[in-house]
């Protein structure tokens, strides 16, 4: 009979590590931001709007969206974006999206009114 081993769980200091090497690289290479978060639905509650994988398709709403968007993407600030079911605000992260009122909302980058239309979610 063999044994299988069960490989380590990652510790909250292995994660942020984690983070950190693929947040410099992204941001070292201008990516385009593509992300599949954990939670399939807008984080507004009542809203069933699918959005678990999304790529957001910064390079359709100009070079200007484009570049300012991406490097938000890449510092961690993320950006703003309205569900196009509900139309509550989401916050937009490598982390993780969740709802923020249009107050804070008007802090962030924000997604063009027609993200939704040029984007691909799943």
């Amino acid at each position: 009979m063999s044994h299988i081993s069960t490989p380590p769980k990652s510790t909250a200091a292995d994660v942020a590590a984690m983070h950190e090497v693929y947040r410099a690289g992204g941001e070292e290479r201008a990516m385009a931001p593509h992300v599949i978060y954990q939670d399939a639905e807008c984080p507004h509650p009542g809203c069933h709007q699918h959005m678990q994988a999304i790529d957001f398709r910064l390079e359709a709403h100009g070079r200007a969206i484009h570049d300012s968007l991406v490097r938000a993407w890449w510092a961690d600030t993320g950006f703003a974006g309205q569900c196009p079911a509900c139309h509550g605000w989401i916050h937009f992260t490598i982390r993780g999206k969740r709802a923020v009122t249009a107050d804070e909302a008007v802090k962030l980058p924000r997604l063009p009114d027609t993200w939704f239309e040029e984007a691909v979610v799943l």
